[in-house]
C-alpha cells in the first residue's frame, strides 16, 4: 500500500480514535480535574502529533492501572498500528530492511488486533444503548482500516459495513465545520466510498481486481464527528 494511502488512513483512524476516547470518558463519568482524564488528553496529544512510542507508554501505564479503561485499550491499539505502519513504510523505501528488537511491522498489526478485537468484544457485552452502538460503529470503523492496511480486504469490507449499521453517521465523514477548518471544500472519501469500491472490486476475477485507488486517497482526510 502506497505511502499517500498510509497518510489518509493514518489520520483517519487518530480522528476516531480521539472520539473514542472522548465518548468514554463521558460515558464513565469522570470529573474534570480527575488525573485519568488528563493522562489521556496528554497520549491523545502525543499520538495526533505522531510521538507514537511516548503514546503507547502512556497507554499501556493507564492500562495496566485499570484493565477496564476501554479508552487506554484503544490508544495502545492505535498506537501499535501507527508503529506498525512507520516501520513498513520505512521498508517499502528501503530505509530499513531489518527488523529491529522491537519487532515487525506485522508484529504490532497483530497486537493491535488482538486490541481490537478485545475492545469491540467488551463493548458489545456491556448494556446497549445509542451511545454504545455509536461508538462500538467507530471501533468497527477503525478495525476494518487496520485490515485494510493488512490487505484483508474482505474483513475490512466487513467491518465497515458493520460500522456503517451501527452509525450510519459515518458515512456522511467530515462535517462543514471541519472541512472549513481545513479549507477542505470538496467532501473527501469515506468509509462508505471505501466500502463500495471494495464490493465492486471483491465481485470481479481475482485477476482483474484492483483494491487500491490512489486517486480517491489522495483526497481523503482525517475524520471526525461534528
Amino acid at each position: 500500500m502506497d505511502e499517500k494511502r498510509y497518510l489518509q488512513l493514518t489520520r483517519f483512524a487518530i480522528a476516531l480514535t480521539a472520539v473514542w476516547i472522548c465518548w468514554t470518558i463521558f460515558d464513565s463519568g469522570m470529573l474534570q480535574k480527575n488525573p485519568v482524564v488528563y493522562a489521556l488528553e496528554a497520549a491523545r496529544k502525543n499520538l495526533e502529533d505522531g510521538r507514537f512510542e511516548e503514546a503507547l507508554l502512556q497507554y499501556q501505564e493507564l492500562y495496566h492501572g485499570d484493565s477496564d479503561n476501554l479508552a487506554a485499550l484503544r490508544g495502545m491499539a492505535q498506537a501499535l498500528v501507527q508503529l506498525g505502519k512507520e516501520k513498513e513504510m520505512k521498508v517499502t523505501a528501503k530505509r530499513e530492511m531489518a527488523m529491529d528488537k522491537r519487532g515487525s511491522a506485522a508484529d504490532h498489526y497483530k497486537l493491535a488486533m488482538s486490541y481490537y478485537d478485545q475492545v469491540i468484544a467488551r463493548e458489545s457485552a456491556l448494556a446497549s444503548s445509542s451511545d454504545r452502538q455509536r461508538v462500538l460503529g467507530v471501533d468497527h470503523a477503525n478495525r476494518g482500516i487496520l485490515r485494510d492496511l493488512m490487505g484483508d480486504y474482505p474483513g475490512a469490507l466487513t467491518d465497515y459495513d458493520r460500522s456503517l449499521h451501527l452509525e450510519p453517521e459515518v458515512a456522511e465523514g467530515p462535517g462543514f465545520m471541519t472541512r472549513f477548518m481545513r479549507n477542505q471544500a470538496e467532501r473527501p472519501p469515506t468509509i462508505a466510498d471505501r466500502a463500495d469500491y471494495l464490493r465492486r472490486e471483491l465481485a470481479k476475477p481475482k485477476a482483474e481486481q484492483r483494491l487500491r485507488m490512489p486517486t480517491l486517497d489522495a483526497r481523503q482526510r482525517a475524520y471526525s464527528m461534528d
